[in-house]
């Protein structure tokens, strides 16, 4: 091939390339997601089933997305959530092929295996709540302080690890075999029920907006770590908190 045509060839593709990647700069990122919790009444044991008539009557997020904003999630992750006069309740459905985890000690760093996570403030985003369960019903609580810049993006934060939700309640059903990656498991749930005099919160009444975010870290033999979100943040870590959802307190039902 003639140089000259060539080194033309190379110049168009680069300009090219750089025109596309200054319009994937440009593009709006997707307002955060939002929900409507509704407010019911119903019998419950934490048990990890999932199987009360009132979990059918949740609000249904999913689904979850790779965090970074690159695309669907590799296993689906599913979360139930609703409330009433005294708490907050999530049923989290993970579909997991491979389910590691060794950690049990609360507090352990759980994302450095397979976890759930969720984050969540009344109003200020930079002062919030930091849950976690993990598939051998691990669990981890802290109030993360995080400075926010001019543009709402983190600049740095840090955890109170010394803070305990002593009123939670969670379950884990494991439909497989946990850390024993030879065979195939199906899923892992998780129950959970939040007291909102665990987080020093009065309940919410109808129409309030409190801001939140649910996580995944899902893992397997062989496959790079699939970090996943309700309300993507697309940057690369959790603590992104202006990309939390806004979840809106419904009326009883």
């Amino acid at each position: 091939m003639n140089p000259v045509r060539f080194a033309l060839m190379v110049s168009l593709a680069a300009a090219t390339l750089s025109a596309a990647e200054s319009k994937a700069d440009a593009a709006p990122v997707p307002a955060p997601n939002r929900i409507v919790v509704p407010k019911l009444t119903g019998a419950l044991t934490i048990d990890g089933e999932l199987n009360e008539p009132v979990w059918s009557k949740a609000a249904v997020l999913t689904p979850f997305k790779r965090n970074d904003g690159s695309g669907p999630e590799r296993e689906a992750t599913t979360v139930r959530i609703w409330y009433d006069d005294t708490a907050l309740y999530l049923g989290w459905t993970c579909l997991d092929s491979d389910i590691q985890a060794t950690f049990t000690a609360r507090d352990s760093k759980f994302w450095e295996e397979e976890v759930v996570e969720f984050f969540l403030t009344p109003k200020d985003l930079t002062r919030y709540f930091e849950l976690q369960w993990n598939p051998l019903g691990g669990t981890f609580d802290a109030i993360i302080t995080n400075e926010l810049d001019a543009k709402g993006l983190s600049k740095k934060f840090k955890g109170d690890w010394d803070f305990t939700a002593r009123g939670m309640r969670s379950s884990v059903k494991v439909h497989g075999t946990v850390g024993n990656a030879s065979d195939r498991d199906e899923s892992w749930q998780v129950e959970v029920k939040i007291p909102f005099a665990d987080l020093g919160l009065s309940a919410p009444k109808p129409k309030d907006v409190w801001r939140g975010n649910f996580y995944r870290f899902n893992r397997g033999n062989g496959l790079p770590p699939d970090l996943v979100s309700w309300s993507p943040t697309r940057r690369p870590g959790f603590h992104e908190p202006s990309r939390f959802g806004f979840l809106e307190f419904g009326a009883p039902q």
